[in-house]
């Protein structure tokens, strides 16, 4: 079973929180839950933590698949619950052109992941492979540099790759090989809980045949029938790329079968408890018995 996990705002939606606190939830009733953030991104000025994380696992990790790792209780290796993962470094404004590059570097992603891991998940062994984007590393800070390099001096299968490089991999090119880890995990587990990324409605072709989609907004989750949000994506999807269609535009589709209010947390670590959680649990226990 697939539980898919979007947001409503392009960012801090705050779907790692409510993925990871539906996984604790289903575990702590018994269920077989792990997570899955199929493609990741981390800021590494505001989280530097991440880089941490990295040395200390020996490739890239980033900040949401460190949480999901912890809340699946670390049941998967980091790398399959995150096949994809990079960190975003800052560009400086004199290493480009003008302010119109700058900005728009800001908003590509591509630009500014200075180095990423790429996981395949074959039957028998996981492999890593990681790229330095140089472009990217040209545009930033000396100091970021001399931190990716000491990252560098203890990770393993390195290839060096250009902005076009990692656009064609998080434009769809590593979609295929992201889907296998899916595969793999839900082969293995019985509710396989999806953080999509940013506010993309369906991140992997697999997602798309999710039993149920919550879609989370600050203060609230809505939870969508699973069967209508896939006909919603069937409809959008003209150009065979279901991971480019906006959250908001599959919402315009299916509406939403109920919501739940989500409450501040004074500890994000802590997650929701079950008793905030309890509709959405019973609507996915449900889905189970069916």
């Amino acid at each position: 079973m697939k539980v898919l996990v979007i947001g409503l705002l392009e960012e801090n939606s705050g779907k790692t929180i409510f993925a990871s606190s539906i996984i604790n939830a289903l575990i702590s009733q018994g269920y077989d839950s792990v997570g899955f953030k199929p493609l990741g991104a981390t800021e590494l000025w505001s989280h530097p933590e991440a880089l941490i994380e990295s040395k200390k696992n020996k490739m890239v990790v980033t900040s949401d698949s460190i949480m999901l790792h912890k809340f699946s209780r670390e049941k998967e290796p980091i790398n399959i619950i995150n096949p994809f993962g990079g960190l975003l470094i800052p560009v400086l404004p004199e290493k480009l052109r003008n302010l119109n590059s700058f900005s728009n570097a800001l908003y590509m992603p591509n630009m500014r992941l200075g180095i990423s891991r790429l996981t395949l998940c074959p039957s028998n062994s996981l492999y890593n492979t990681h790229l330095i984007n140089v472009n990217a590393i040209e545009r930033s800070s000396k100091s970021v540099e001399y931190e990716l390099l000491d990252l560098v001096s203890v990770i393993e299968n390195i290839v060096k790759v250009d902005d076009e490089y990692i656009l064609n991999l998080i434009s769809g090119g590593a979609l295929r090989d992201i889907d296998k880890c899916l595969n793999y995990l839900e082969n293995r587990h019985e509710i396989v809980v999806i953080e999509s990324n940013s506010n993309i409605a369906s991140p992997t072709p697999l997602s798309t045949n999710a039993d149920v989609v919550v879609i989370v907004t600050p203060g609230e989750a809505m939870v969508v029938d699973g069967n209508r949000y896939k006909k919603a994506i069937e409809l959008l999807n003209l150009n065979g790329k279901p991971w480019v269609i906006k959250t908001q535009e599959v919402f315009q589709l299916t509406n939403y079968l109920f919501s739940i209010e989500l409450p501040i947390l004074e500890d994000q670590f802590s997650g929701y408890n079950n008793d905030t959680l309890n509709y959405i649990i019973e609507y996915i226990k449900n889905i189970i018995k069916q």
